[in-house]
C-alpha cells in the first residue's frame, strides 16, 4: 500500500534529514489525496504518469501549490519508493529485525518541476526576488528583539552559511583560535550533497564569540551558585532549551517589516548579492566557495591534490566585515563587540565600490595614524586572548 510505503520511509529515515518538515507535509497531502478519491488503500503501482499528474493538478488546485514546491513533494515520493526498494534491515509486523525490502520494483516518479509546469501551464519558476538593500536589512536588524536571533543574524551574516550550520554551530569545537578560522561542519557531522566548508574567522564574528562565551558562562555562575540548574549550552538558547529552528521567526519579522519572501536564507543571499555589487575584485569562485558551493571551474582531480587553504578567502572574510560596516552606519544598535578597524587600502585592493564612512571611530588619543593598521582582520589581539 502507498500509504504504509510512505509511512515506512517517514518512520525509519524522513528525521534524520534536513527537508524533515516537508517530507511529513507531503505523506500528509498524498494521504489526503487518496482519501479525496476513495483510493486509501491504493497499492503504489496506482502511481501511474496520469495518476501524478491528477495528483499534481489538485496540489495547485486546492493549495495553490507552484510548480517547485509540488516537484519538492513528489521527490519525497520518489525517495519513498527508492527506499522500499533497498534491501536492508528492518523492523517487521511482530517486531523481529529482518534483512529485506518491501517491494520488489517501483513506478517511475515522472513529476519533476519543468514537467508539472508543463502539463499544468503554469510558470517553472517563480519569478527572482527583488535583492535586499542595506537599509532594509538594517531595518530587519533593528526589528530583533530576542539575544538568540540577534546570534543567529550576526552569524549569518559573517559566514553566510545554511541556517542549519548556525544552528548546529558550537564555537567551542569549531572555532581555531590559533589559526584564526571556523569550520562550519561540527565535530561527528554526517557529510551530505551540501558543503560546510572551512573559512577564515571574519573580525566581527570573533569578537561577538569571545563576548557571548563570557557572557554565558557568567551566567551559569549565577544561576549554580543560586541553586538552579543552568540552561543548556550552546550558542542559541530560547527560553533556557537550544533552538531547533528559527523559521517561523524571521518570516513574522518579514511580513511585520513588509519584505516580501523574507525568511531565514535571506541573510545568505543578502550577502552573496551584496559582495558581488560592491567589491568586483572578489571572483565568482571565492563567493562560491565560502558559500558552500562545488566549484566546477577546472578537473574534479586537482582536488585531491590541493590542500583545504580557508585563508585563501581572506579577501571575502574583508569583505563580509566591511559589509557589516556599512550596515551598522544605517542600524541603531551596534553591530560589532569592538571598535571595527578597517584598512582602506586592502578594501580598494579588492575592488571596494563603497566604504564606511568611519572606517575607525575616534578616541580620545584620536588621529590619523589610527586608520592605519597592517593586521585589518585583527588576528593579533584575537592570537593575544
Amino acid at each position: 500500500m502507498t500509504v504504509a510505503v510512505l509511512k515506512a520511509y517517514l518512520d525509519d529515515h524522513a528525521t534524520s534529514i534536513a527537508s524533515e518538515d516537508v517530507a511529513v507535509r507531503a505523506v500528509e497531502l498524498f494521504t489526503e489525496h487518496l482519501r479525496n478519491i476513495g483510493q486509501i488503500a491504493a497499492p503504489v503501482s496506482f502511481w501511474t504518469p496520469s495518476q501524478q499528474l491528477e495528483c499534481a493538478r489538485w496540489l495547485h488546485t486546492e493549495f495553490k501549490h507552484g510548480a517547485g514546491g509540488i516537484a519538492r513533494l513528489f521527490n519525497v515520493m520518489r525517495s519513498a519508493f527508492i527506499d522500499a526498494c533497498q534491501v536492508k534491515m528492518r523492523i517487521d509486523p511482530i517486531g523481529t529485525q529482518v534483512e529485506t525490502a518491501l517491494m520488489a520494483s517501483a513506478p517511475v516518479v515522472v513529476m519533476r518541476q519543468d514537467r508539472v509546469a508543463k502539463e499544468l501551464g503554469i510558470a517553472a519558476r517563480p519569478a527572482r526576488r527583488k535583492t535586499l538593500s542595506l537599509d532594509q536589512m538594517a531595518q530587519v536588524l533593528d526589528a530583533i528583539e530576542t539575544e538568540h536571533l540577534f546570534r543567529f543574524a550576526i552569524a549569518e551574516l559573517c559566514t553566510w552559511a545554511r541556517p542549519q550550520a548556525i544552528i548546529d554551530f558550537d564555537p567551542a569545537t569549531q572555532i581555531d583560535w590559533t589559526e584564526t578560522t571556523i569550520d562550519l561542519a561540527p565535530v561527528g557531522w554526517r557529510p551530505t550533497k551540501k558543503r560546510r566548508p572551512r573559512q577564515p574567522l571574519t573580525q566581527c564574528l570573533a569578537d561577538w564569540v569571545v563576548k557571548w562565551t563570557a557572557d554565558d558562562e557568567a551566567k551559569r555562575v549565577a544561576e549554580l551558585r543560586a541553586g538552579r540548574t543552568p540552561p543548556a549550552k550552546g550558542l542559541l538558547v530560547y527560553k533556557r532549551q537550544r533552538v531547533k529552528t528559527t523559521k517561523q521567526a524571521w518570516r513574522r519579522i518579514g511580513r511585520d517589516l513588509e519584505i516580501p519572501g523574507f525568511s531565514q536564507y535571506s541573510f545568505r543571499h543578502f550577502m552573496a548579492d551584496q559582495t558581488k555589487m560592491l567589491f568586483r575584485g572578489i571572483a565568482r569562485e571565492q563567493r562560491s566557495q565560502w558559500l558552500g558551493h562545488v566549484v566546477r571551474d577546472g578537473s574534479r582531480t586537482t582536488d585531491n591534490y590541493e590542500g583545504d587553504d580557508p585563508m585563501a578567502l581572506a579577501d571575502v572574510a574583508l569583505a563580509t566585515d566591511c559589509i557589516i560596516a556599512l550596515l551598522a552606519e544605517r542600524c541603531a544598535r551596534p553591530l560589532f563587540a569592538i571598535e571595527l578597524r578597517l584598512n582602506r587600502a586592502d578594501l580598494e585592493a579588492i575592488g571596494a565600490r563603497v566604504m564606511p564612512k568611519v572606517a575607525v571611530k575616534p578616541g580620545k588619543s584620536g588621529g590619523r595614524d589610527r586608520d592605519r593598521t597592517c593586521d585589518p582582520l585583527h588576528v593579533k589581539e584575537v592570537l593575544s586572548r
